[in-house]
């Protein structure tokens, strides 16, 4: 590819100083230029690009893309992030046509419909909150989904490795800041929306109004039409519904849920299934169902889906087991209201004896969830221990205070601002028959003080704690 090709694929304007080079490589960051580049300068919350555009020339960058350029070498955009998608996807031979890429968005589920789905499919990899894969290896990502520039780079890794198939989780921030520009979609899910991410969106609507916005008219789509917002995605065509009502296309018959995981009768598009799953959880049956979808509407037989399924173990850091002296610890990523009531609420039908919970709330977050958080917890566990999760800049005492507000009981609650001693002393409090569920942090294995990134691992703990290393 050229600068003079980008005429054709952007709606642009290019700068005198532009010369018909060929280019070497495309960065959104000055510190990867080199002679060849070209540099986007992303105008974002906390840092604006234009700053690097002299510094990124003098490293040898052809032009810098930009909406306001200040130098002469410049291909002026109306915005950059869309084009950024754009030319990515040339650059690296439209490498999400060559693949079937399924995008996942929603609240909740994501991750673990993702992974359900490349247990079932060969050559296949995921993109998501716990990073990407490619031949299975497992790559670290600082975004549930990665800017457009890094997302082309990964799909034409996985083309080049031979894959078929990417599951990929699409955040609300991926559709709003057009991370997702110049990714083709062969098929789209979506699971449901609760509240999140509110100190971004201001209110659930304009949350709710990004994650639809991820669905066009025209593309074939899958949905949970026991959502009030998916049901908004039924439309004719080429639409697969999931739900417990039988008005759905893939809906359970019935089902049991105990500790051992998940057994049904499923019927989907009219048609018998018997599933059994590791996972446990009334909440997981959806993400079964929306897998299964996929998986028929890419004529998997049923024979696959069912012993994909059944030999699927959960997705790290999503309610992973752990078990001592006849008590279980759990470990699982809710950090959500509306995810903590599901994973509580699957815990408390099947626990023997008491349900103990340890969480918080991250920091420079949605403040308005914290009480929610805390209401879920007093309604569903017998002992409940309030801690820090990530705390970033905020006072770990002040975020714990909007927790404890939404706390009405006044024993059995314990505040430990020390995570890993607020582990311990939940575990060691367990006896046989408990549950001791972990939320908030899953598989993350770092925690997040002021500025300061230490390496942190719920799941260590536990190990190290109860000797199970």
């Amino acid at each position: 590819m050229k600068i003079y090709d980008i005429k054709s694929i952007c709606d642009c304007k290019l700068g005198k100083a532009c010369k018909d080079e060929e280019i070497k490589n495309l960065s959104y960051s000055s510190k990867d230029i080199g002679y060849g580049s070209l540099f986007f300068a992303i105008e974002g919350e906390k840092h604006n690009g234009n700053i690097y555009a002299e510094d990124a020339v003098n490293k040898g960058a052809l032009c810098v893309v930009s909406e306001n350029p200040s130098l002469d070498k410049y291909i002026k955009v109306k915005d950059v992030r869309e084009c950024m998608g754009i030319i990515s996807d040339k650059f690296f031979n439209e490498p999400s046509q060559k693949l079937n890429v399924v995008g996942i968005t929603g609240t909740n589920g994501k991750t673990t419909t993702t992974y359900i789905l490349n247990s079932i499919f060969r050559e296949s990899d995921i993109i998501g909150t716990t990073g990407y894969t490619v031949k299975g290896k497992n790559h670290k990502l600082s975004n549930t989904t990665p800017e457009s520039l890094d997302l082309q780079r990964i799909f034409s890794k996985m083309v080049n490795r031979n894959d078929k198939f990417c599951f990929m989780e699409v955040s609300a921030h991926a559709v709003t800041l057009k991370r997702i520009s110049g990714t083709k979609f062969k098929l789209k899910i979506f699971t449901n929306i609760s509240q999140d991410h509110l100190d971004y969106y201001s209110n659930i609507e304009n949350y709710a109004k990004s994650k639809l916005d991820f669905f066009n008219e025209s593309d074939d789509r899958i949905t949970n039409i026991d959502d009030v917002w998916g049901r908004q995605l039924i439309k004719s065509g080429r639409t697969i519904t999931y739900g417990f009502t039988n008005n759905a296309d893939i809906y359970p018959k019935d089902y049991k849920i105990n500790m051992n995981g998940i057994s049904m009768s499923l019927n989907a598009l009219g048609r018998k299934y018997h599933i059994t799953s590791h996972l446990i959880g009334k909440y997981n049956i959806y993400n079964i169902m929306a897998a299964v979808g996929a998986a028929i509407y890419f004529d998997k037989t049923p024979k696959d889906i069912e012993y994909s399924i059944e030999h699927f173990k959960n997705p790290p850091g999503r309610l992973e087991i752990f078990k001592k002296d006849g008590a279980i610890a759990v470990v699982d990523y809710a950090h959500t209201d509306d995810a903590m009531q599901n994973v509580l609420s699957a815990l408390k039908e099947i626990v023997k004896n008491r349900l103990i919970v340890v969480f918080g709330a991250g920091g420079d977050r949605d403040k308005t969830k914290r009480p929610k958080m805390g209401q879920a917890a007093d309604k569903l566990c017998d002992a409940v221990y309030v801690t820090s999760d990530n705390p970033r800049s905020e006072k770990p005492q002040n975020i714990i205070n909007d927790i404890l507000s939404g706390i009405g009981r006044k024993s059995n609650i314990f505040v430990e601002i020390d995570r890993k001693k607020a582990i311990i002393s939940a575990l060691s409090s367990a006896a046989a028959g408990d549950i001791v569920a972990i939320l908030g942090k899953g598989h993350e294995d770092y925690q997040i003080l002021g500025g300061e990134v230490i390496h942190f691992d719920d799941r260590e703990v536990v190990k190290e704690y109860w000797d199970l290393i």
